[in-house]
């Protein structure tokens, strides 16, 4: 434990029992765990993107949360979401470029990359400060969703300072009438995911009579990361995913070619499916030995085949990445986008499609903490993510709802009900979003407005709805490619 410690400082290390060395080398790793020297593969593709999207809040979670049926104290709700930030580093991280005082705006450009790294070895570094607090802002909302979610919008368009902070900006507002409040949410991706929302959900929710869960720093998290990404099981992973993405297909045709504009600005088309095709597509899926998600993977993988007139589709598909005992109570950026190939439908019946989907989606649950980042593939894209010109998002129902305990709520619960509101932004070229439920499923396709038509992504919505509606009606009839999704001219 000595070597390379000055002298002095060997010395008095020399007087410490075997017992107070011990403690001493756990109190340095400790904080070692709490202090990250770097950003991990997925925050710093954030970085880059967060400087390409010039401005845009394209990497930003935007929630708008109605709490209704009782009236809330606002100010508690503020002291609960103080508790939040004070017990998670990351709320309270900042990011910096060492080196000449270079701050992440870009003020001072010599020697900086496209990407915001520099040429001469400087690195954007995590700084995690003791206190920096959340901006928080009291105001009134009685125009409803509208107004909550433009005043959400509004928020997240308000450019982010990274080297200064805070990256956490929450508005509490009074609804229409007492028993009615609102929750806005707004923070950037580099600090925050869906899951690190769902953890503040649940502190706010909890019941002040029961001990808060013990939280776990981001650190690490990402020191874990690092070493397993290093050993001889990250090693593996590489090997599968450069193998898994072989040969990748070509990213779909588009309306106008990539790389002509600033990547990042968004519309979306709503997707309504009946409870009857929802029910379906989850029959069938069950009837092929397989989950509801690969019931709605090769929905999209058929929709998409059909769009392109190749059969082979690659993917970008989210994992939480917590499946580490670490992870579980860890607020920052977990989240991970990997790959998902689908290239072989069988006899091309939908029950054949749906297994296909299933063998691919698992096929790859033993590597799903490698960050997609590191994967070495030929195929490299324009754009806010190297490999990905579509994703596919899939939110499993959850039972029952969400309420707000007594000390929030005096005399009796007020019902959460989040919001994901929509910034206007795209991250990649196409994002088909599926949202189960009892009463049917619904969900959108976002677009890149500077790629496609909103005409085009109607025709695929439309295709999308109809091929899911085959799905449900028999797993065993064909999925065929009857009637391809027109296009405008493509690139």
């Amino acid at each position: 434990m000595t070597a390379g410690v000055p002298a002095g400082s060997a010395a008095r290390l020399a007087t410490l029992t075997p017992e107070q060395r011990d403690l001493l080398r756990a109190r340095l790793r400790d904080r070692a765990l709490r202090t990250p020297t770097r950003l991990t593969p997925g925050q710093e593709r954030l970085w880059r993107a967060h400087r390409t999207a010039a401005g845009r809040p394209v990497d930003v979670v935007c929630q708008a949360v109605r709490l209704t049926g009782a009236p809330v104290d606002l100010d508690l709700l503020a002291e609960r979401v103080q508790g939040f930030v004070r017990a998670h580093e990351s709320l309270r991280t900042t990011f910096t470029i060492e080196k000449d005082g270079s701050r992440e705006d870009g003020s001072q450009e010599d020697g900086f990359r496209e990407d915001g790294f520099r040429e001469d070895g400087g690195a954007v570094r995590p700084v995690v400060h003791e206190d920096l607090p959340p901006r928080l802002v009291r105001t009134r909302c009685p125009g409803g969703p509208e107004q909550a979610h433009a005043l959400a919008r509004e928020l997240a368009y308000e450019p982010f300072d990274l080297a200064e902070g805070p990256l956490l900006r929450v508005v509490l507002a009074e609804g229409a009438s007492e028993e009615e409040a609102w929750l806005l949410v707004v923070v950037h991706n580099l600090v925050f995911d869906a899951w690190s929302f769902e953890l503040l959900l649940d502190e706010l929710a909890r019941d002040p009579a029961a001990p808060a869960p013990a939280t776990r720093p981001f650190g690490r998290f990402a020191l874990t990361q690092a070493e397993s990404t290093a050993g001889p099981r990250g090693r593996e992973a590489a090997r599968f995913w450069a193998a898994e993405l072989a040969d990748a297909p070509p990213p779909l045709a588009t309306d106008r070619a990539r790389g002509l504009t600033s990547p990042g600005t968004g519309g979306r088309v709503d997707l309504t499916l009946s409870g009857t095709v929802a029910r379906g597509v989850a029959e069938a899926a069950r009837g092929s030995a397989a989950t509801a998600y690969a019931g709605w993977a090769a929905v999209v993988w058929a929709t998409l085949a059909e769009f392109s007139g190749v059969p082979d589709v690659l993917l970008g598909t989210f994992t939480a990445n917590r499946d580490g005992p670490d992870a579980q109570q860890t607020v920052g950026y977990l989240l991970n986008v990997l790959p998902l190939r689908l290239r072989d439908p069988g006899d091309g019946t939908w029950g054949a499609r749906i297994r296909a989907a299933h063998t691919a989606s698992t096929r790859g649950l033993r590597h799903a903490s490698y960050p997609a980042e590191l994967i070495t593939a030929e195929r490299r894209l324009p754009g806010l993510h190297p490999l990905f010109d579509v994703a596919f998002v899939f939110d499993s129902p959850t039972e029952g709802s969400r309420t707000m305990p007594s000390s929030v709520v005096p005399a009796r619960s007020a019902v959460v009900s989040p919001y994901d509101v929509d910034k206007g932004v795209a991250r990649y070229g196409l994002t088909l979003s599926v949202h189960p439920a009892p009463e049917g499923a619904s969900g959108w396709i976002e677009y890149d407005t500077g790629l496609y038509d909103r005409s085009t992504v109607e025709r695929l919505a439309n295709r999308f709805t109809a091929l899911a509606a085959q799905a449900s009606g028999t797993a065993g009839q064909v999925s065929g490619t009857a009637g391809r999704a027109s296009r405008e001219a493509g690139q």
